[in-house]
């Protein structure tokens, strides 16, 4: 069973230029019809969506835009701001999940008082985004290497952030390099709970290239996830150290033979 691929045309097709149309052509021409972006205020959202309607191809994850402190209450206006844009955004290109993480945490107010405000601020803005058929997709992200400072950096935080929000617009988004530069797994992470997982990305450690460049066993790991419940299309979130093509070579082989 061969497994769907999702590419970042962020950091995927840049021999293509810098339109984001023209990259999700030259995805769709390499048989890659299902792409992610980050911002969607630096891009010429009319070549996009034509891009995107002229290929059939589609944009499956976009980001929340604004790194917001949401453990700190006084952001959650500018937060239900950006999420009621990105959800505006979502709806005109055909996507269905909008990605955010925690932001940062405050080193005055204790984890769980932190915790508590994050969910409040989720919890709205989930209630927005399932108003118009959107998931916010909660991010998982490493404080060790990536992201210092960031308060979920752990995937059972985030998860019990989505449990507590019980919405359905709202779900994990298992970034699995994220979960592994913090020494977790699949197995011990995500098990029994796939049902709150939306999208997984991937990048090998530990310099979050393509798979097959560092020291993960993504065959392995990908057979894991699969098996654990995990249907859909495994995000390509990686830095290139060559062409796309070339570096999309392994993991393609790993996904057909699985």
């Amino acid at each position: 069973m061969s497994l769907p691929l999702s590419v970042n045309i962020e950091l995927l097709f840049r021999e293509a230029g810098d339109d984001p149309g023209d990259r999700v052509r030259a995805a769709a021409d390499h048989g890659f019809d299902v792409v992610e972006i980050w911002s969607h205020s630096d891009k010429d959202l009319d070549h996009l969506e034509k891009a995107l309607a002229s290929t059939g191809s589609t944009l499956h994850t976009m980001l929340i835009e604004g790194r917001l402190t949401l453990a700190d209450a006084k952001t959650h206006e500018g937060f239900l701001a950006h999420v009621r844009e990105a959800v505006a955004v979502a709806n005109r290109l055909g996507c269905t999940r909008i990605v955010t993480g925690s932001g940062v945490g405050l080193p005055y107010l204790k984890r769980a008082v932190q915790h508590g405000i994050v969910v409040e601020a989720l919890k709205a803005g989930a209630e927005i985004a399932a108003a118009r058929g959107v998931t916010i997709v909660l991010e998982n992200l490493n404080t060790k290497v990536d992201h210092p400072g960031t308060l979920f950096d752990t995937t059972a935080e985030c998860l019990a952030a989505v449990r507590e929000v019980g919405s359905p617009g709202l779900a994990l988004l298992y970034d699995a390099y994220h979960s592994l530069q913090m020494g977790e797994t699949p197995a011990r992470e995500v098990a029994g709970a796939m049902d709150l997982v939306s999208h997984v990305q991937i990048a090998d450690l530990p310099d979050r290239t393509e798979p097959g460049t560092g020291t993960v066993d993504w065959a392995a790991r990908l057979r894991e996830l699969r098996e654990l419940g995990y249907a859909g299309p495994f995000g390509l979130e990686y830095v290139p150290t060559t062409d796309s093509m070339t570096s999309l070579r392994a993991i393609g082989e790993i996904a057909a033979g699985l």
